[in-house]
Parts: C-alpha cells; structure tokens; sequence
C-alpha cells in the first residue's frame, strides 16, 4: 500500500537524521527513507523479536549442499581477490548456522574465521582482519551506523570492508515508491535495512574509506584509509 509521504519521529539507523520519511506501509511494517543518507529503515517497533529471528534464519537452505548457493559466494570470492591487495586473515560476519563462506575461504588458503550474532557470538581470538566480508546480513541491522564504526576498527590498517545486499535502488537511479512496492526484498519480516549506491557514498564518506568496488546492484567493496580514526561525530 502506497501512503501518503510523512514525517516520522523514528531517527535513522544509520546517521541519526531525524528528518526520515514514511514512503510505504505493507504487511504491517512501515519504511523510512532517510534524505542524508538514503537509507530506508524499518521502526524498530515493527522488528522481530530474536527468537521469531532465528526461527526464521533457520528456514533458509544455506549450506555447502546448496550448489546455487556456494556458487553465489565463489563469485565475491573471484572479487575480492582482483580488487583487495594483501589479504591473508578474513572475518565472515553474519554467517549464520553454517558458516559457509568461511570454509570456502580457508580452501582458498585464507586464515578464515566467522562471527554471527546468533549462532556464533563470541568474536574470535585474532582482533583485526585484512577483510572483513558480510553476506546477506546488513539487511538485518538493527544500529548499522554502530555495526560499520565496530567493524571498521576491526580491519588491519588499508583493510577492506566487502557488503553483499540488495540495493533499493539502482546506480544513478533516484528513490521510486512504484519501484519499491514492488520489490519482493523488502517482504522478509527480518529485513529492515535497505541499502544503495548512494548510502555506501555516505558511509565511505564518514568512516574514512574509499570505495574499490560497486557493481551498482548488490556488492560493495570499501577499503579502509588512514584517516580511518574513531570517534567521529554523526551528523
């Protein structure tokens, strides 16, 4: 259902904007957009409790078995190596009940190791990696402004930050309401935050690093710099 654009008192997620905009309710959830950084956010009076959480993540055929699957992660993979310099220890975050990607990446010959908030929560010995890649997991940000400033001061100095998600909106392509309601992305109840080009722009912009790879879609590769300190104020 199309609503009626308005404000809401739900800040961003992301950068704290306060200026968010209601620009469509389905299914009992609504959806904000953000004019700072584009994002589009779901109010955390309409998220899942974590219990709902796991049950839902736990539907999902992710598993070495799944050959679409594995196939889908060999190709980040073939990116990462032609766009990331020098990487040897990698963290895969949010990797869920099996951690896949992770054992992907130690074939490879990477020192590979994995954390999910739910089936994995306790952070591994090694403190920093030279890539920290994340698959299918910043949709279900609660605080990602929290999230990206934690793993940025996670990567090794020139690391890089690899995001796979949908994006809301394609490259060069403004926010459309006709776009977005008929996008079956935003359909899971676990998902609530909803990325593009533009957003990564942002966040490139406030936590110091520069972007190596966008493909416009789904995959975006940040590296970091060494202006790449900690605390900076949101705007």
């Amino acid at each position: 259902m199309k609503p009626k654009a308005m404000g809401t008192e739900v800040a961003c997620p992301l950068c704290h904007s306060k200026r968010t905009t209601t620009v469509w309710r389905e299914n009992g959830r609504e959806f904000a957009l953000c004019p700072v950084c584009r994002l589009v956010s779901v109010p955390p009076s309409y998220h899942l409790d974590a219990g709902a959480e796991v049950e839902r993540y736990l539907q999902h055929e992710n598993s070495l078995d799944n050959a679409g699957y594995v196939a889908m992660f060999r190709k980040k993979i073939d990116i990462v190596k032609q766009v990331c310099m020098g990487v040897d220890s990698v963290l895969d975050f949010g990797c869920g009940p099996e951690p896949v990607l992770k054992i992907l990446l130690q074939r490879e010959g990477y020192r590979a190791d994995a954390y999910d908030p739910h089936f994995f929560p306790a952070w591994p010995q090694r403190q920093a990696w030279d890539l920290i890649i994340s698959t299918e997991t910043f949709e279900h940000l609660k605080q990602p402004g929290a999230e990206i400033e934690n793993l940025v001061s996670r990567l090794r100095p020139s690391g890089y930050l690899a995001i796979m998600t949908r994006f809301h909106s394609p490259a060069r392509e403004n926010f459309s309401t006709e776009r977005f309601g008929e996008w079956y992305y935003k359909r899971d109840p676990t998902h609530i935050a909803f990325f593009c080009p533009e957003t990564f722009a942002w966040i490139a912009a406030r936590f110091h690093l520069r972007i190596v790879h966008d493909n416009g879609t789904d995959f975006v590769v940040l590296q970091k710099t060494n202006l790449s300190s900690f605390p900076v104020n949101f705007c």
